[in-house]
Formats: structure tokens, C-alpha cells, sequence
């Protein structure tokens, strides 16, 4: 089972670089708790959901955090349909630490907002039917909600369909997947050696760390592009082996060239080095992995490529097509919750209005969600 309470939605990916959070809880002075007590008695569902926020996260001047008054507010804001407050019950209600857990009343207003569309509800209705603990976990509820959440592009939904919910819905625990994945990694399947060794690392039946590292290494040294992704990732963090920068940038890199993505991002994102003298040839090569990625729908590939066109590098300059990448980025649910939006450049209104409608080409030959990747 693996250990994630379903208010806990931040997932570090090594190719990724850091979300920065749009949600951020401010301080309330006792002046300003009284002025929004005034305004949520009078109806205002904003200010219900602030004073939620305060006595949750215990941001209140002289407030402590204090679960009761957090579930009153955002329970009045609940009520009106408001869906950030219904999924916020939902983190109250499902937290197992916290005084007023009931899962299936998280799981009410979980749903409640999850079937309104709100993505953060999807992916946190997935983890409770994963790990629930005082009802009967549901396996394909699970893998549904994550369908949902990763084709709103959900990049932690994509790494949990593409690690633990290869089967689809078609088994009903973590045990039959674990077994399923034995059989085919002992046979000598790559994909299932590096998905074993994960299913391992996060103890999805059983944890061994010991283990986890073994079969990583056997799908990498069967030349597995993920295999060799995971394990480089282990060498260089040195968390779990002792660390290895020069095999694991090796195996990033053989990774990267057999065209998977995750490890091209990260070559871009750590290329070159602290104090290494760029290589022009390296630089077009990571330019056009970001365009390849683009084109699969990778929206932290479109954001940076937005760049290289606003900039005119290794491209003629087009604001109208840095425009463009700018915008299929952001079309993304996840993306546009989790990153802070940055326009690039100088644009002139004819040039936004021609990136929209190079844009609008671009989704019109590539329809469909963001899950499966291409």
C-alpha cells in the first residue's frame, strides 16, 4: 500500500523542474479574521473559504490550526457548490491524523467536486479509493480517477498509470498486480523488472529497498530506456546506493538518446554544469529533444520552447510562434494550478492574435487528451 494521504498532491519528478505553488495561504490579522467573519455571514463565499483556509492551515494572527472551525467554514462553502471548499473536506475528512477523519465523508465531497471536474478532487478521489483504510479499497474507481486527472494532464497522475496501473482496470489489488509483475520480470521483461523494482521502492505490497535497487538495475542493464532512467536517478541521488554521479549522468544520457523523454528534460534542465563551458552542438541537440517533447503534448517542453522562439535561438525569432508554444502550455488544468504563468516577450497584439490562431492549427491536427502520451 503505498504511504500517501490524499492531501498530499506534490510530487517531485527528476525531469521536472519545481512547481511554483499559485495557492499560497496568506496571514490574517484578528482585524481581518473579524472583517471576513462579517462577509462570509453576509454570503460571501470567498471569504468562507479564507476563514477556512486560516483555521486549517492555522494561519490566523493568535489562531491556532482547528479542524472543527476550518470544516464549519468551508462546510458553508461547500454547500453553495464551491468545489476548492469541497475538496478541501475532503483533505480534512481523509487525513487519518486529523481529530474529524471519516473516509467516507471525505470520500462524499471528494466526489462531489471530482465529478464537477476540479482536478486536485480527481487526483486526491483516486488516492482515497487507492489507500483507503476504514473502507474497502477500489482498484479501478482508483485507475478512473487517475484516467480523469492525467487526461486533464495531471503529470502525477501519468506517473502512477504508467508505474502501477499497467493492467487497467482489469485486477482488483496491489497484491495481483505485485505478482503479475513478478512472473513477467523473473521471465526477463525489462519493463516489468523496472515497474517491479518501483512497485518496491513504494510498497505497494511489500516494501524492500534492497530489492527495488536490484531489479532497477537488471531492467537498465537490459538496456530498458526507463530502466535506466530510474536507476540513473538512484546513482545520483545516492539515496538508496551509494552515489555515482558519472554512471548515473551515463545512463541518463543513453536514456535520453533512445528518445525518452523525462530523461531529455533532465539533460535540459541540468546542461551544462556548474562551471562546464556550453557546447553548441549539446545545445541543438537539447533543442530540438524540447521541440520532439513539444510536440507530444509535453507542456514544460512547449513553455521552454516558447523561449527559444521569443529569443531566436537556434530558430529565427516569432513571437507569434513563441506565442503559440506559450499557449498550448498553459491549456493544461495542472499546469495552470501549479505554475505561475510568464508572457514571453514584448508581443504586439497582431502577433498574440496570430500565435492564437497557429495555436488553434496546432490543436485541431493533434486532438484527443493528454493521456495516453503519444
Amino acid at each position: 500500500m503505498r504511504k500517501i494521504f490524499a492531501g498530499a498532491l506534490v510530487v517531485l519528478l527528476l525531469a521536472q523542474a519545481l512547481p511554483v505553488l499559485a495557492t499560497n495561504f496568506q496571514s490574517q490579522t484578528p482585524a481581518e479574521m473579524r472583517q471576513l467573519q462579517k462577509e462570509a455571514m453576509a454570503g460571501d463565499v470567498s471569504a468562507m473559504l479564507s476563514l477556512g483556509d486560516a483555521y486549517h492551515y492555522g494561519r490566523a494572527v493568535n489562531f491556532s490550526s482547528n479542524p472543527a472551525w476550518a470544516a464549519y467554514w468551508y462546510g458553508r462553502a461547500a454547500s453553495q457548490g464551491n468545489v476548492e471548499a469541497q475538496t478541501r473536506l475532503g483533505d480534512i475528512y481523509g487525513d487519518p491524523e486529523n481529530s474529524l477523519y471519516n473516509e467516507p465523508v471525505a470520500l462524499l465531497w471528494y466526489k462531489s467536486a471530482a465529478e464537477k471536474g476540479y482536478l486536485p478532487a480527481q487526483y486526491s478521489l483516486a488516492l482515497l479509493y487507492e489507500n483507503a483504510k476504514t473502507i474497502n479499497p477500489d482498484y479501478s474507481q482508483a485507475y478512473a480517477w487517475y484516467v480523469k486527472a492525467a487526461q486533464q494532464g495531471d503529470e502525477q497522475a501519468y506517473e502512477t498509470l504508467d508505474g502501477l496501473y499497467i493492467y487497467g482496470a482489469s485486477v482488483r489489488s496491489y497484491a495481483e498486480v505485485f505478482d503479475r509483475l513478478t512472473i513477467e520480470a523473473e521471465a526477463g521483461d525489462a519493463e516489468a523488472q523496472w515497474r517491479l523494482g518501483k512497485s518496491y521502492m513504494r510498497g505497494d505490497a511489500r516494501q524492500d529497498i534492497s530489492k527495488a535497487m536490484r531489479w532497477l538495475e537488471i531492467s537498465a542493464d537490459q538496456g530498458s530506456a526507463k530502466g535506466l532512467y530510474y536507476f540513473g536517478a538512484e546513482l545520483l541521488m545516492g539515496n538508496n546506493l551509494p552515489q555515482d554521479v558519472t554512471r548515473g549522468l551515463q545512463m541518463e544520457k543513453r536514456a535520453a538518446d533512445m528518445g525518452y523523454v523525462p530523461a531529455q528534460l533532465y539533460w535540459a534542465h541540468n546542461y551544462p554544469a556548474e562551471g562546464e563551458t556550453p557546447d553548441e552542438s549539446i545545445e541543438k541537440m537539447i533543442f530540438g529533444w524540447w521541440l520532439a517533447a513539444a510536440e507530444k503534448d509535453y507542456s514544460e517542453a512547449q513553455e521552454s520552447l516558447s523561449y527559444y522562439y521569443v529569443e531566436g535561438k537556434f530558430v529565427t525569432p516569432d513571437k507569434a510562434e513563441g506565442w503559440k508554444w506559450h499557449l498550448l502550455s498553459f491549456r493544461s488544468p495542472y499546469r495552470q494550478r501549479n505554475w505561475h504563468a510568464y508572457i514571453p516577450g514584448d508581443l504586439s497584439a497582431e502577433e498574440m492574435a496570430e500565435g492564437q490562431r497557429r495555436a488553434a492549427t496546432w490543436l485541431a491536427a493533434h486532438p484527443g487528451p493528454y493521456w495516453p502520451r503519444p
